[in-house]
């Protein structure tokens, strides 16, 4: 026989049963009962539909913006406003490799890099920069945006007009790079690259190296949208050099990562080296011919990078600014201009 006793404020009296009992009296109560029992299991949802959504949406991680989205498209599917002709993940990852056939594919390289008298290997995925440029050249949906020529922009604040910044073509840069091009229907063709090593989202602890791009010579509000059309695109996944905890410290080890990390970056840009010398012609939107020349605007990276990309060894080198050579000790003494890092220094 089995006894329970409750506590003394419950008020309930000690229970003596037998074990067929005890076994039935606990099973009965247990939560298969109240399931089976419950009318509108998904409460407080206020239909199941609502209640299955919502848990497939936490399964799968959704962020607001995704499950907004989502929920928008049910209702006009619902509504009769849109149509869905998917019926499986085939058919989604068929209808993916469609709309990838219109676009470059990625290519693979192999960059071989010497490291401690062995030959490593390194692969590496790109998209061939003149290929995406092309790509967005001859969309039609952008070559209307296309700005090609320098601006500046003044605001009056009531005594005189000052100066302001708001795009890349309205900053000193442009405008001293379009003056020296020989021609006079010659523009800058503007890249902005970014590059960091990331964790992927969707995979938890993995780490990527993704490299951006997008075209400075489209208005931010497109270039910087993230609905695809225009907006920053992924050309490229650089190598991650693994970690080593012996040789992590070494002088050599850090060597290796930074000439992994040029290495892949000279063979990404080699398919546009030449063409940032020789030009090339473009008819815009409006029909005039342009001369182009393709330049780097922007390197946009964290201050890790940055000293990735200048070869400097950060806050522990003597001149720890990746732009100019201010020694350590005078980093917060902004009243003094320094010369600028160069590829000889």
């Amino acid at each position: 026989s089995f006894k329970t006793e409750f506590h003394p404020k419950s008020g309930r009296p000690m229970v003596l049963e037998s074990f067929s009992t005890f076994d039935h009296s606990h099973h009965d109560a247990g939560p298969k009962s109240i399931a089976e029992n419950d009318s509108e299991p998904w409460h407080p949802f206020q239909i199941c539909g609502d209640f299955e959504f919502s848990e497939l949406a936490h399964k799968a991680a959704l962020n607001k913006d995704l499950m907004n989205q989502l929920l928008a498209l049910i209702q006009h599917l619902v509504s009769g406003e849109a149509k869905l002709t998917l019926h499986s993940d085939h058919d989604v990852m068929e209808a993916w490799a469609h709309a990838a056939k219109l676009m470059t594919p990625f290519e693979k390289h192999v960059v071989n890099v010497h490291h401690a008298k062995h030959d490593l290997k390194f692969n590496v995925h790109y998209h061939p920069l003149w290929d995406w440029a092309m790509d967005i050249l001859q969309d039609p949906h952008l070559q209307p945006h296309f700005v090609w020529d320098a601006q500046c922009l003044y605001k009056n604040n009531g005594e005189c007009f000052e100066c302001f910044i708001d795009e890349p073509w309205t900053a000193d840069r442009w405008w001293n790079i379009q003056s020296s091009l020989p021609q006079q229907d010659a523009a800058p063709f503007a890249f902005i690259l970014y590059a960091d090593k990331s964790h992927l989202l969707s995979l938890g602890k993995v780490k990527a190296y993704p490299i951006i791009i997008c075209c400075g010579n489209l208005p931010t509000h497109i270039r910087n949208s993230n609905h695809g059309l225009g907006g920053g695109q992924l050309v490229g996944w650089l190598p991650i050099v693994p970690e080593d905890s012996a040789n992590d410290r070494k002088f050599s080890y850090t060597n290796l990562k930074r000439v992994v990390w040029h290495q892949v970056i000279l063979k990404l840009l080699n398919t546009i080296t030449h063409l940032s010398k020789a030009s090339f012609a473009y008819k815009t939107h409006d029909g005039l011919m342009r001369t182009l020349y393709l330049i780097i605007l922007i390197l946009s990276a964290d201050y890790e990078e940055q000293c990735m990309m200048s070869l400097i060894r950060g806050l522990n080198s003597s001149c720890p600014c990746p732009i100019c050579l201010m020694p350590l000790n005078e980093l917060c003494d902004h009243s003094k201009t320094h010369p600028c890092q160069t590829s000889e220094e």
